[in-house]
Parts: C-alpha cells; sequence; structure tokens
C-alpha cells in the first residue's frame, strides 16, 4: 500500500482533479465539491464513485475532458504507439 492508499507505483501519480485543474477543465472548487460528494457517497454506504465520474455527472467536466486527462495519467505512449490500459 502507498501513502495515498493506492496501489503500488501510483504514490508518484497526479490525482485526477489537480490534472484536470492544470488542464483548465475545471476550478480547485469543483474539485472540492466532486470529493466533498464522493465522501458523502462513501458515508452513505454506497459503492466508491470515482471523482471523474462525479464531475461527469456534475456537469463540471465533459466526456473527452474525462477522457483526455484519464489519458494523460495512464502515462506517455511507448515506442510502436501501443499504450497500456486504463489502471
Amino acid at each position: 500500500m502507498t501513502r495515498n492508499g493506492g496501489e503500488p507505483g501510483r504514490a508518484d501519480r497526479e490525482p485526477f482533479g489537480q490534472v484536470a485543474v492544470r488542464r483548465g477543465y475545471v476550478t480547485q472548487q469543483q474539485v472540492n465539491e466532486a470529493l466533498s460528494r464522493q465522501r458523502d457517497i462513501v458515508a452513505g454506504a454506497q459503492a466508491h464513485k470515482l471523482i471523474g465520474m462525479i464531475m461527469l455527472e456534475m456537469g463540471a467536466l465533459g466526456t473527452s475532458e474525462l477522457i483526455e486527462v484519464l489519458r494523460e495519467m495512464s502515462g506517455p505512449v511507448p515506442p510502436g504507439g501501443a499504450r497500456r490500459p486504463f489502471p
């Protein structure tokens, strides 16, 4: 387990919300709202929901923007153009 509670190798990965803010897709306030909703979901004993899906449902992020953030988070394209699958 890593410092962020995720899988090994993910500790250095920039969080989804930070990538989305850096790209100008959302504001920090929208990220905070999505994180708050995510905490409420967990507190209500519902199944965990990814922050990107919450932002999409909020209308803060479009489908193409969600895909671009995930693409960036999946890492660089290796030689030959084959991309590793989303984590």
